[in-house]
């Protein structure tokens, strides 16, 4: 007697391949799918709070970022302070632009600061579209570049 396995398939070879990659599509949603169930529940987990410090690539200022609300999906605002390095003054009056790319997507946005108090700057509604990371570069400009930052976002 012949096995099912053992009789030869009817199906052209395109037709099995085709099978196959479906099968293996199936496997990779279901083993990503197990995956996102089991960090929902991680302990420790926190969401990202938004805040970042750092020196402008060019040392000229230093860019403290604060979130207003823990990272979220949907509009978020922050608030950009910006300081001389070398005197520790308020930068003021200048343009802050801010550009907030997801990595690996195209999701893209791009948005100027107001100055709310000396030295001050507040981004407001920023889409975060989807969970994920985002990079943001901050751009202090006047005539021309004077200095940027950038920094990675976890949303969650």
């Amino acid at each position: 007697m012949i096995e099912p396995r053992d009789r030869p398939s009817t199906r052209s070879p395109r037709e099995r391949r085709g099978a196959r990659a479906r099968r293996a599509a199936l496997a990779a949603v279901a083993a990503l799918a197990l995956l996102a169930l089991q960090g929902c529940g991680a302990e420790g987990w926190e969401p990202d709070p938004g805040r970042r410090l750092d020196a402008g690539m060019n040392g000229r200022i230093e860019f403290s970022v604060a979130s207003t609300a823990p990272l979220a999906v949907g509009a978020n605002t922050f608030h950009v302070r910006l300081t001389w390095l070398d005197s520790r003054k308020p930068v003021q009056r200048i343009k802050l632009r801010v550009y907030s790319t997801m990595l690996g997507m195209r999701h893209e946005s791009v948005h100027d600061a107001v100055e709310i108090e000396p030295g001050l700057y507040e981004v407001a509604n920023v889409p975060f579209s989807m969970t994920g990371t985002y990079d943001m570069q901050f751009r202090a400009l006047a005539a021309s570049l004077i200095d940027e930052a950038e920094f990675s976002f976890e949303v969650y």
